[in-house]
């Protein structure tokens, strides 16, 4: 095993066989031009970078994708954090180039620092031209197919978990093939996807393809990357579909149709956030200042000397009810505030742990509050990160009787993850909750109580992360948040 914890350096088999599918050999190969440089493009703003790298990590990412870009800055910082994810999970990456220099490409991965000569050297990586290995296959999509199975099997072979292919599209300015027989590959490669270990991105200058060819390259891509984000296609066209009878007219009828879904959608969500604002106004403003009247009388009426037992009784419990709508109302304003201010960054996880436990021991002086772990890692999260840590271990306090004790713990989840498991010895959180919380939705009998968990599970999940509630002999709520190795 090498330092990389897969393999030793050198050349595998694999390697050679995957060249030779290739046709060209990575350093022979003509460019182009040399037309960007890092130095000269404005610099993107790092958290929508590691935002992506966080998104690429996806359970349902699928298998073809699309970047559309207009910057050559865009591109390059997508296609090396699509390279550096999958080089990471353990696969063999294939970039091909074509309006961009070798060497231009090689520089960018390095700022996103993959070790270039050791992962090439390794076969981890390889860098060919892109119109070489169309030609290879007589621009032939049956046959280019075959060549990138055969390519998918050996990096199996060679012990890879599959084959992650990043392509330059402006190759095919340089042929006299139509389009359609581009997009045509697109959509025969996308029904062949499913049954290889390989995850491709199609990368499309919005300054070279005219509006119908984008519209095309939409139908043949589940999933693109825009302006540095993973989005869900509504315009995807299964290949079985595209492939049907009814040609481009079905395809652009379909376009017509989701559009029309998008924008009736958009109408309803406009509608619910204007019902939502008033009756949040209603719930914080009149029902509160009803509420406190009503509980001004009924602490005057308790303060009466002439007052019975049973009366007394029934009065505390009133006014303690009153004040509980209070708390409700007074969190429901602070996570309103909370998630309005929410932003992802990468940042050093030991200040929000500090500041969550001084927040905490301040409220709750009789809990003792122990901390362990590499906490000074640096990680993808949101920038209320301390609130939902405060949110969850006071909800630890809340749930045992005396003398509270909660465990923070902080450990490395290989390759990209960091933990941060809060433990106590109480009730844990019920398994009703646990239901609602993984759902993500409430109804009148299945709601979590209060919104403390609910607050620090979209904070965490806002860049992200994941809530989890881990089973065993102590109860213990979990945090996963994303690392930044680089």
């Amino acid at each position: 095993m090498g330092p990389l914890g897969r393999r030793p350096h050198k050349r595998t088999p694999g390697t050679r066989r995957c060249r030779q599918l290739f046709g060209t050999a990575a350093g022979n190969v003509e460019y182009v031009t040399e037309s960007y440089s890092l130095s000269e493009a404005w610099e993107s703003d790092a958290r929508t970078v590691d935002t992506l790298r966080s998104e690429l990590a996806r359970e349902d990412l699928a298998r073809h994708l699309a970047l559309f870009y207009q910057s050559p800055q865009n591109q390059l910082e997508v296609a090396a954090t699509f390279v550096k994810h999958g080089l990471r999970t353990g696969n063999r990456c294939l970039y091909f180039v074509d309006t961009n220099a070798r060497s231009t490409v090689e520089r960018a991965f390095r700022t996103a620092d993959i070790d270039v000569e050791r992962r090439v050297e390794n076969g981890d990586l390889l860098i060919e031209n892109g119109q070489d290995a169309y030609r290879q296959a007589n621009f032939d999509p049956d046959e280019l197919i075959t060549l990138l199975a055969d390519a998918c099997h050996e990096s199996v072979a060679d012990e890879y978990d599959g084959l992650w292919v990043a392509g330059e599209l402006s190759w095919c300015f340089h042929t006299d093939l139509t389009y359609d027989h581009v997009v045509g590959f697109e959509a025969d490669f996308d029904a062949a996807c499913p049954d290889l270990p390989v995850t491709a991105l199609c990368q499309y200058d919005l300054n070279q393809f005219n509006d119908e060819s984008v519209a095309k390259a939409l139908w043949t891509h589940e999933q693109i990357i825009y302006r540095y984000r993973l989005c869900e296609n509504p315009y995807y066209v299964p290949p079985n579909e595209y492939r049907s009878d009814g040609g481009g007219l079905l395809n652009a009828r379909l376009m017509l149709e989701q559009m029309y879904d998008l924008a009736h959608a958009r109408s309803q969500v406009t509608q619910r956030e204007q019902r939502l604002s008033v009756v949040n106004r209603i719930l914080r403003h009149d029902i509160r200042n009803d509420l406190n009247v009503v509980r001004g009388i009924l602490s005057l009426v308790a303060d009466r000397a002439d007052l019975d037992d049973v009366l007394a009784v029934r009065l505390d419990t009133a006014i303690d009810h009153v004040n509980d709508i209070f708390e409700v109302a007074d969190k429901a304003r602070y996570v309103e505030r909370t998630i309005s201010r929410s932003t992802v960054e990468r940042t050093s996880l030991a200040p929000f742990v500090a500041r969550a436990v001084e927040r905490v021991e301040t409220t709750f002086p009789e809990a003792d509050i122990a901390v362990s772990g590499v906490n000074d890692v640096e990680v993808v999260a949101d920038t209320n990160l301390d609130v939902a840590l405060t949110e969850l271990i006071e909800y630890a306090i809340r749930n045992q009787d005396a003398d509270p004790r909660v465990s923070l713990t902080v450990s490395d989840r290989p390759p990209e993850r960091v933990v941060i498991d809060v433990g106590y010895d109480g009730q844990p959180v019920s398994r009703g909750d646990r239901r609602v919380l993984d759902d993500g939705v409430e109804t009148p009998l299945q709601h979590c109580r209060g919104l403390e968990l609910w607050l620090a599970k979209w904070v965490v999940e806002n860049a992200h992360g994941r809530l989890d509630f881990p089973q065993g002999e102590e109860s213990s709520i979990r945090v996963e948040l994303y690392r930044c190795l680089a």
